[in-house]
């Protein structure tokens, strides 16, 4: 007999449950359970409710359970589970001492009146999470269920076979994990206006989401936000705790304390001193760090060490020495080493600790040949080294292999939002799953196992990119070297995870074509690094041929607006369109500024559409993000207020909108012939160059061509198209245009080889009002 949840099971539980006793409940909650835990379980069961339109029952009377019973705990905090084993109902001895791993098992009659049972026994804490989350995923439910309000599809009921035994392996990488960073303008009125503050109301929801998608660690928002203050007090540390998310800092806090805390606590008259200064502060900045392990110490935490100067800056002036800034870090390292072991463990090894070399800091552990860096030094024993990228997604350096075996491991800080120079990126997601396979793979081949941590700025349009992050890391035999080429497969697979039932088979294939389409062409200039120079308005066609893909893609997405539900738009808008039309519009409107510019300075008169159609882009730019705000009550209110238009600092600082060009029209009629995917051009004036080449049918592959006769004025001009060549057929022989309403008009030209009769070179003529042009 198969294990069961059905409606009519959960109907019949909800009717009977309306008088005052309780019978047919389907979760069995035991008291000696961790309370995050039960928590959790509490999540899971509303999952159950959305699955199948019934509420879940849940009970500690074992006497209340129903036929089928769903029997959770945690290997150690579980008596039900060693009563379980002791029936050789289970064996525990394949789970327990691993991290973070779940047996997900059916049984027979557990108890009295139980005939059929599943049970999901975590190793630990976590473990237990990741299992009781591993049934939502089966039931249908998405892991952005809460944070996104992605709905699962109705099921009449759900079956498991009656000898299911799954174990889940241990995760891939220890420590896995997401920041949240350049919090403001977005994410930081997103928070205030939904709930107040950086408080811990809304970190139950960014706590939720990482657990969902198997991560484990976090470093919160910190720009003007103090985790360990905001909650208020500690009621975020308590609420992270209670879950199991282990908490870190940045790469420049320390000692449990956020570089806020310092702002508000320092002064002439403070126990910690006035400046962020080891050498002037010592003993207050020493006090500062000793208070932070004092209070937060008691919490899972990887504890950030060393020290870097404020808001993420160099420690020391210029003038200092490398040997200068090495013996600052060490002695900052001695000192930190020494308030860890009195105030959180006196054995060091058994406290997660990094050091993040980033910036300045990697040269201080390297050294140079003259200058002996920190590298193999007894302070760094057991601290795990986390590397980082370029801040652009591209790494910068690898443990070599007598490096890999430091005993504490290796990190890496990896990025899908920065802010700061060269350039920043903070608006929507622009990243490409295939870059993040190649760095992040490589990583873990060399040696980096212990600590993956990304930067997702406000989270919000990062879900695709993060869920890949989080599920290489914990799953890295499933996607990671070996998975050459599977990217697209998992964004198949994370495209029916959100929208299965909501779009057919032919409009997921559709979104999936949107998806890798939009972060393709983003991959290859981010929405705020783009401008009117990047791409040449001509040469090659590259131009055109990107507007052609960003049209295509366009329609696509507002072809599935039109096909998608009322109360499924939401969603769809929030994890697919507004970050694909979002990027799409701003590149089609730098590409058109960059036509409009180029064809302004040959004095064509379709520079004048352009700037029109330039506009139509930046309107619909502020629709965009005004619909963001506004879509599904305001659910993302603020999340699109970063600034992304035209950088020219490494900020928004002097950034620039596209720049219109205007052409007034010539006098007299005027035509001008330029031959595409190049800068050739003619009037036919017998003065001037009146001969132009098209090299395209040089390729053997290529069978049609084109030039373009466009207006140089705004009365009516007249031209004509000779050709004498049988194997040369041009798409018009004759037209007007009047500069108005029919500025251009692109003539193409198709080959046929097989009737050359050994000719090499053919002329097309084309008589305007000024003169005649041959294209040879």
């Amino acid at each position: 007999m198969e294990f069961i949840i059905s409606q009519e099971i959960l109907k019949n539980v909800t009717a009977l449950n309306n008088g005052t006793s309780m019978s047919g409940a389907l979760f069995y909650r035991e008291e000696e359970a961790f309370s995050g835990v039960n928590k959790i379980a509490q999540k899971v069961m509303h999952d159950v409710e959305l699955v199948f339109g019934y509420a879940p029952q849940a009970t500690t009377d074992r006497s209340q359970l129903g036929k089928n019973a769903i029997l959770y705990g945690t290997v150690g905090h579980s008596p039900m589970l060693l009563e379980l084993e002791e029936k050789q109902l289970i064996n525990l001895s394949e789970i327990r001492g691993k991290r973070e791993v779940f047996l997900f098992q059916v049984i027979d009659r557990p108890f009295e009146g139980v005939e059929k049972a599943l049970v999901i026994a975590g190793s630990d804490k976590r473990g237990t999470i990741y299992g009781l989350f591993h049934l939502s995923e089966r039931l249908g439910v998405s892991p952005l269920v809460d944070w996104a309000n992605v709905k699962p599809q109705r099921k009449a009921s759900f079956s498991l076979i009656e000898d299911l035994k799954y174990i889940s392996k241990e995760p891939s990488v220890r420590f896995r994990g997401f920041f949240i960073n350049d919090e403001w303008p977005a994410f930081g009125n997103w928070t205030m206006k939904n709930f107040g503050g950086f408080n811990a109301e809304m970190y139950e929801h960014v706590f939720e989401l990482l657990l969902r998608l198997k991560g484990n660690y976090l470093w919160p928002a910190m720009w003007s936000a103090r985790f360990y203050d905001d909650g208020p007090g500690l009621a975020n540390a308590e609420l992270a705790d209670e879950y199991g998310v282990v908490m870190g800092a940045s790469h420049h806090e320390p000692c449990l304390r956020y570089g806020e805390e310092y702002k508000y606590l320092r002064g002439k008259d403070s126990i910690y001193g006035d400046a962020w200064n080891f050498n002037t502060n010592r003993e207050g900045i020493t006090k500062f760090w000793e208070d932070g392990l004092k209070r937060s110490g008691k919490f899972e935490s990887v504890i950030t060490v060393g020290m870097r100067g404020e808001a993420d800056t160099a420690i020391m002036g210029k003038e200092a020495t490398l040997a200068d800034n090495i013996q600052l870090l060490r002695e900052v390292l001695q000192t930190q080493n020494r308030l860890i072991r009195e105030q959180v463990h006196p054995n060091l090894s058994e406290v997660p600790r990094m050091l993040a070399l980033y910036k300045e800091v990697e040269p201080f552990f390297y050294g140079d040949e003259h200058t002996p860096g920190l590298i193999n030094s007894e302070e760094l024993e057991d601290v795990i080294l986390m590397l980082c990228d370029d801040n652009h997604g591209n790494l910068r350096t690898l443990p070599t292999e007598e490096m890999r075996s430091h005993k504490g491991g290796y990190g890496m800080y990896y990025h899908f939002d920065y802010h700061g120079g060269p350039i920043s990126f903070e608006w929507i997601n622009s990243s490409y799953l295939p870059k993040v396979w190649e760095q992040m793979t490589m990583a873990y081949d060399f040696g980096i196992r212990d600590l993956w941590i990304v930067n997702v700025g406000d989270i919000a349009t990062q879900e695709f990119p993060l869920s890949y992050f989080l599920d290489l890391a914990y799953d890295f035999e499933q996607w990671g070297t070996q998975a050459i080429n599977k990217t697209d497969l998992y964004t198949k697979q994370w495209i029916h995870k959100q929208f299965a039932g909501v779009f057919d088979e032919g409009d997921i294939a559709k979104i999936y074509e949107l998806v890798t389409g939009y972060t393709r062409i983003a991959h290859k200039r981010r929405p705020e690094h783009m401008n009117s120079n990047v791409y040449h308005p001509v040469n090659y066609k590259e131009t055109d041929d990107l507007l052609h893909q960003i049209d295509h893609l366009l329609d696509l997405a507002n072809e599935l607006v039109k096909t998608v539900d009322e109360a499924d738009l939401p969603v769809y808008f929030g994890l697919v369109y507004y970050p694909a039309v979002g990027n799409l519009n701003l590149q089609k409107m730098w590409l058109l500024t960059g036509k409009n510019h180029y064809k302004a300075k040959l004095g064509k008169m379709e520079a004048n559409k352009l700037a029109e159609q330039i506009r139509e882009c930046m309107n619909r730019d502020r629709e965009l993000v005004n619909q963001f705000h506004t879509i599904d009550h305001g659910r993302w209110y603020g999340m699109g207020l970063s600034e992304h238009i035209g950088f020219t600092q490494w900020n928004e600082d002097e950034a620039h909108n596209p720049i219109l060009m205007h052409v007034l029209p010539a006098n007299k009629p005027r035509l001008l012939v330029t031959v595409d995917g190049t800068t050739q051009r003619s009037e036919g004036s017998a003065w001037h160059n009146n001969k132009l080449v098209m090299n395209d049918f040089l390729q053997p592959d290529v069978e049609e061509a084109s030039f373009t006769i466009s207006s140089i004025s705004d009365l009516p001009a007249e031209y004509k198209i000779t050709c004498n060549h049988p194997w040369l057929k041009c798409s018009s022989t004759s037209g007007s245009l009047d500069g108005k309403e029919k500025t251009t008009e692109v003539i193409q030209v198709k080959i046929d080889r097989s009737a050359m009769n050994g000719e090499t070179e053919g002329h097309i003529v084309i008589e305007m009002p000024v003169g005649t042009c041959t294209i040879m």
